[in-house]
């Protein structure tokens, strides 16, 4: 389960902070927010380092449309225009493709073009697909366009292959000659995937390229997903339509079957296709990573059902043409008693002799490197958390990483070497920063902010000497100044059960002490999430700055559960999701109460996905503390949610039916006194409506008034066209009249 975002973009900052509300000149509206320009952000889009670590392409934007330009890191200024988008005019056609996307083959002779893209989930999507030739400047369709759309193309490391996933099959095309083989025969929907991943993969994983190219591009690895027993959920699409259309898709559910999944080797030259052993007896697990090392040797990571076990696997390889079958070795075994995270930190060494990747053995989330066949060394230590790593500078020697190190609300760019020392900080202190490097890490681009400061993004060599200012935000902060953004205030406290919470506030522009205020309280909650973080917060700051001028005051505040505090702050949720979260959300609510300038009386709470889950729960198990709730695309009976998740977090239900049920909402109905509004889409892939629907039989069945709205062929995030306006129109409205 992923929080939707409502960012105007991750963002880096100016030095210059917001005004007060003496300076506002412009009244701020939801229209404003939600449907204008007014508070976009200026990023660097479709960024793409280039091989040789000078150069790096982007997707711009002129008045001619679309461009593919490449700039040199050492200055940050334009150096040639790769492809005009008014160029690529198919043969035969009149009007040139859009540019969805883009992508350069090994050699870099060769560009992938994306165009006609069509959401499937969260993160997958179908495509037609394009191959242009830098040299020859020629466009030609990858495949037969009059077949259906492509998913998940690449090409191959050497750039003489294409592959690519069509009705659930995997196939490859020579691009010489434009041939096209067809890899696997047996792929249809609900069914058999082959190289792509079901809907619980990409969701919880975020696995959604089932294949990987070898080095030489001379083999693929795949995922083979047999879905055929596993149980469909179904959902009626209304608009421009005389009956409604029914959509049915694969969905586990917690306890429930799951894919079958097997790992495939195909040798390209010889057409083999070898079945990889996946070392274990057991056909109830997962198959979370797959790949190859920088030496070409395939690998990949299982888990067990109850994702307490991680297992990473080498492959032996038999030589070309030969009948023998792979071998399969652990060479990495990593188990917990609540849950092992996936995570995208793991990295092999080029010469072949181990790896690195992070690990919360020692309490906090640190990064190991690990000798083949050897034991695990940290290389990082202390009482911080590592977020994420980057990659391995090989030549540099050293592992480039970000942490929350400095505060739970920060997140920086570091580099620490192979042996463990010589530590250092490489992005700008404080606040939030993200860092795309080049190819060798010899440069990154930064992308920085804090709670106060818009988002402004910088050019650094690779040791965090700035280069260059690459886009300062000048107009967003002037809008944010014209309308009298609020400001973030952090704080901490101790509950009375000697929790230490942290959290942050936001005021009225004309905020007096001896006033008593009402107060809304956002949050999300989930898992290894952070909401209080030092961080521009986007539209979303503006919404929050608009109930500021309406008299409220908002305040967020992270509770048990979420990241950035260690295993045990994280981990103690285990097998009981809901229960120390809500205990923290209400003791916040309380200390709240006791402060001078908050009206205790009148206290709400808002959440969407895990966080309406939460303000559900909130609102009936602190029913004596919170006024009203909004709840958007809440799950309210963890029996629904997917298995992945679910099982992650609480186990299977026959083992732990009490934590299932102990902190669903729609055990707690009868509890309720305040105001609540439940949103949910009806076209909601994740968090099924049948959440909405179970929870509305409950609350009638208990007599409960309530109020609630749905969105028809609205998904998880529901958003297109004006919906997102009128939802936080109609949110803003019912705090006014609820809260």
């Amino acid at each position: 389960m992923t929080l939707p975002h409502f960012l105007l973009g991750a963002g880096l900052c100016l030095a210059t902070f917001f005004p007060t509300a003496a300076d506002a000149q412009k009244q701020l509206t939801n229209r404003d927010i939600w449907a204008s320009p007014v508070f976009s952000v200026d990023l660097v889009g479709g960024l793409a380092s280039m091989n040789d670590g000078q150069h790096y392409t982007v997707l711009d934007e002129t008045e001619a449309g679309l461009v593919i330009d490449q700039y040199a890191y050492r200055t940050g200024q334009k150096v040639s225009t790769v492809v005009e988008g008014a160029s690529l005019v198919p043969a035969g056609a009149q009007e040139p493709i859009a540019i969805d996307g883009y992508s350069f083959s090994g050699d870099e002779k060769k560009l992938m073009i994306e165009t006609e893209s069509e959401p499937i989930y969260r993160y997958s999507y179908f495509a037609h697909h394009y191959v242009y030739d830098r040299a020859s400047k020629k466009l030609a369709p990858l495949t037969d366009v009059t077949k259906a759309k492509q998913r998940l193309a690449t090409f191959s490391p050497d750039g003489s292959r294409a592959a690519f996933v069509r009705d659930n099959d995997l196939y490859v095309v020579e691009l010489a000659t434009m041939k096209e083989t067809r890899v696997t025969t047996d792929g249809a929907w609900n069914k058999v995937l082959n190289g792509a991943t079901d809907w619980v993969y990409e969701e919880e994983f975020t696995l959604v390229q089932g294949y990987a190219w070898s080095p030489d591009g001379s083999k693929l690895l795949y995922l083979r997903s047999d879905e055929s027993a596993v149980k469909e959920f179904d959902m009626t699409y209304y608009k421009n339509q005389l009956y409604p259309s029914e959509y049915r898709f694969k969905y586990p559910k917690a306890g429930e079957v799951n894919s079958t999944v097997s790992v495939k080797l195909y040798d390209v030259s010889s057409g083999l296709t070898y079945a990889v052993p996946l070392g274990t007896e057991d056909t109830d697990i997962y198959v979370a990573r797959l790949g190859f090392t920088p030496k070409g040797q395939p690998w990949f990571m299982r888990l067990n059902r109850l994702q307490n076990q991680k297992e990473i696997l080498l492959v032996k390889v038999p030589p070309t043409g030969t009948k023998m079958q792979p071998i399969a070795d652990v060479v990495y075994r990593e188990t917990s008693k609540t849950y092992v995270e996936v995570t995208d930190d793991l990295h092999f060494l080029a010469d072949g002799s181990g790896f690195v990747l992070t690990s919360e053995r020692s309490g906090w989330n640190h990064i190991y490197h690990v000798p083949m066949g050897g034991e695990p060394k940290a290389l990082t230590s202390g009482e911080w958390d590592v977020v994420s790593v980057a990659g391995i500078d090989e030549k540099g020697k050293r592992v480039i990483f970000t942490a929350a190190r400095t505060a739970p609300e920060n997140q920086d760019v570091w580099a620490v070497g192979f042996g463990g020392k010589g530590l250092k900080q490489l992005s700008p202190a404080g606040g939030y920063n993200d860092a795309e490097f080049s190819t060798g890490f010899q440069y990154f681009i930064n992308t920085r902010s804090t709670a106060n400061e818009a988002p402004v993004v910088t050019l650094h060599d690779g040791q965090g000497k700035l280069v260059k200012q690459l886009k300062d935000n000048v107009r967003l902060k002037q809008a944010l100044a014209d309308y009298g953004a609020s400001r973030k205030e952090f704080f901490q406290f101790t509950t009375k059960g000697g929790v230490v919470l942290r959290g942050w506030m936001m005021k009225p522009a004309a905020f007096d002490p001896t006033k008593k205020y009402p107060v809304l309280m956002t949050q999300y909650s989930g898992p290894n999430s952070n909401e209080v973080l030092d961080k521009f917060d986007g539209r979303d700051l503006l919404w929050h700055t608009l109930l500021n001028q309406k008299g409220y005051i908002v305040v967020c505040v992270d509770p048990r559960g979420t990241g950035h505090r260690g295993h045990d702050f994280r981990h103690v949720t285990y097998g009981q999701l809901g229960k120390y979260e809500t205990e923290d959300q209400i003791a916040s609510a309380k200390w709240l109460a006791e402060q001078t300038y908050v009206d205790g009386a009148r206290i709400g709470i808002f959440g969407w996905s895990y966080g309406g889950y939460m303000s559900s729960l909130c609102i009936t198990k602190g029913a004596d503390v919170f006024k009203a709730a909004i709840a958007v695309a809440p799950v309210s009976n963890w029996r629904y949610y997917d298995s992945i998740y679910t099982e992650r977090f609480m186990g299977l239900p026959k083992d732990n039916a009490q934590g299932y049920d102990d902190n669903s909402p729609i055990n707690h109905v009868d509890k309720l006194k305040g105001n609540y509004l439940l949103i949910h889409g009806l076209a909601d892939d994740n968090v099924h409506y049948q959440n909405a629907a179970e929870m509305t039989l409950a609350l009638v069945k208990a007599n409960k008034p309530f109020d609630q709205f749905v969105y028809p062929d609205r998904n998880h995030g529901i958003y297109g066209g004006t919906t997102r306006l009128h939802l936080f129109e109609m949110m803003t409205e019912w705090l006014v009249e609820n809260l």
